[in-house]
């Protein structure tokens, strides 16, 4: 069972402290959809809230003290695909066959198995629920990208290349602070699923864009 092909023509974000937001080599870590050493793999956010969520995070930063002392490019990147996995909603996950408290788990080992298999099966990415942003979805691209500039030529646009520029260098918002979901702790939208899902009654919970 595979889940859903869909596109994605839209924006999305990305904090990158590098040059570029987007990379050619394989990671060297492993991360939530990829195993180290594997093929290049991009992490993107569909709102900058879901980006700069991703962030504290990663950081594990709990105070505003700690924000104040963030200074980050935050990245817009223009997205065209196909082929996107479309796990957006641990509704659709779980019908296509996936548990859904696998797409925000602390262990990473059953999406970066199923990655391997979409991959195979000539998947470009996939939609997921943000771990760190309830209601928020993010996007992972599999394979190298090229960043090129935001006004790139139409004509010129290759299937590897991604229009991208860099909005500011800053601090996530306060208010955001105390919505993430910090490491150990419960995913309030996968609470909900599970509870609806023992009640009968699974909510549909809409895409966050």
């Amino acid at each position: 069972m595979y889940p859903q092909r869909i596109g994605y023509d839209d924006v999305a974000f990305r904090w990158s402290d590098y040059d570029v937001p987007l990379w050619t080599r394989p990671n060297t870590s492993p991360l939530r959809w990829n195993r180290a050493r594997q093929d290049p793999t991009q992490y993107l956010s569909l709102s900058p809230e879901g980006s700069w969520a991703e962030l504290i995070r990663a950081e594990r930063l709990r105070t505003l003290r700690e924000l104040n002392l963030v200074s980050m490019p935050m990245w817009v990147l223009r997205v065209r695909e196909t082929n996107l996995a479309d796990y957006s909603t641990f509704e659709l996950a779980q019908a296509a066959g996936f548990p859904p408290e696998a797409l925000v788990s602390e262990d990473y080992e059953r999406c970066e198995a199923e990655a391997e298999r979409l991959r195979e099966q000539g998947y470009r990415g996939v939609l997921a629920p943000s771990a760190a942003l309830p209601g928020a979805v993010n996007l992972t691209l599999f394979g190298r990208r090229l960043t090129v500039p935001w006004d790139y030529p139409e004509a010129g646009l290759m299937a590897s290349f991604v229009r991208s520029k860099r909005l500011a260098v800053g601090r996530p918002p306060d208010e955001i602070l105390p919505l993430v979901r910090q490491r150990g702790e419960p995913h309030s939208l996968l609470q909900s699923h599970v509870s609806a899902t023992r009640s009968g009654a699974v909510p549909k919970h809409e895409r966050s864009e």
